[in-house]
């Protein structure tokens, strides 16, 4: 089971604040979800857990006591040599598994919609 923490203030559209600080063992660049606890997973009488939805990921900037500054932050590589570079762009594709499909549960898995709340659950991952 992972900890789990909370959103205990909401900066701004960039930070907020959770209740995960270095008493528990925060460090800059850790990585947590912010989940909406979803339906649970039971298949063949084994509970696996929930199936959340993920709001977001974000990163511990800096740890105090008993909090955490985080931000969303995304990382990228940029060669300052080469001009053409902002022509450059990265393509994410969904590609179709081979599966049987007399197997699928065509069970409804959310998206990430849903708007960031002061109190929702966050959970260290570390991905």
């Amino acid at each position: 089971m992972l900890n789990r923490y909370k959103i205990i203030e909401i900066v701004n559209t960039t930070t907020v604040l959770i209740d995960y600080g270095f008493d528990e063992g925060a460090k800059s660049g850790d990585t947590l979800r912010i989940i909406k606890e979803g339906e649970p997973v039971i298949i063949d009488g084994v509970d696996y857990g929930t199936l959340d939805i993920v709001k977001d990921i974000i990163e511990v900037e800096v740890p105090y006591e008993k909090f955490s500054i985080c931000k969303k932050i995304t990382r990228k590589n940029i060669n300052p040599i080469d001009p053409l570079i902002s022509l450059q762009r990265t393509m994410t594709y969904i590609n179709p598994l081979n599966v049987n499909r007399d197997q699928m549960s065509k069970r409804d898995v959310k998206n990430n919609s849903e708007l960031i709340e002061k109190g929702d659950i966050v959970v260290l991952t570390n991905e």
